[in-house]
C-alpha cells in the first residue's frame, strides 16, 4: 500500500514527491487476537515474535527501495469493528485496507 505526499506532478515549487508505504504494527498482546478472528490465520505467522522479524525485514527493504515506510499501529479491536461495518471477513485484503485507511487519515492530518 502507497500513498503518495507532496506537491502534484508539474508543481512550481518543486518539491520532490515522497512515496510512503503503510506497515500494518500488531500489538504482541493482541497477536493471539488477531490468529482468532482472521479467516486466513494460516497465512500468518504464528507467533509475534515471527511476525516482528518478518515486519522489521519488510520496513527494511521498503527504506532500501526508496519508499518512505510508516508503521502504523492496528488496535484489533477497531480492525473487527471496521470489517463488521464493511460487512467483510477479517483477511488480508481487509488488514491492509485498514491499515491504508488509518495512514491516509494520518497523512491528512499532518
Amino acid at each position: 500500500m502507497k500513498i503518495i505526499k507532496g506537491n502534484n506532478y508539474g508543481s512550481r515549487s518543486g518539491e520532490a514527491m515522497e512515496v510512503i508505504a503503510g506497515i500494518a504494527w500488531y500489538y504482541p498482546e493482541q497477536w493471539a487476537t488477531l490468529l482468532d478472528v482472521s479467516v486466513d490465520r494460516n497465512s500468518l505467522e504464528t507467533t509475534h515474535g515471527d511476525w516482528l522479524r518478518l515486519a522489521e525485514k519488510a520496513m527494511f527493504d521498503i527504506k532500501r527501495s526508496g519508499i518512505s515506510p510508516r508503521k502504523v499501529y492496528v488496535d484489533v479491536e477497531k480492525l473487527v469493528a471496521w470489517c463488521k461495518a464493511q460487512n467483510r471477513p477479517v483477511d488480508g485484503a481487509a488488514r491492509a485496507e485498514f491499515v491504508q485507511t488509518l495512514l491516509t487519515e494520518k497523512v491528512k492530518e499532518g
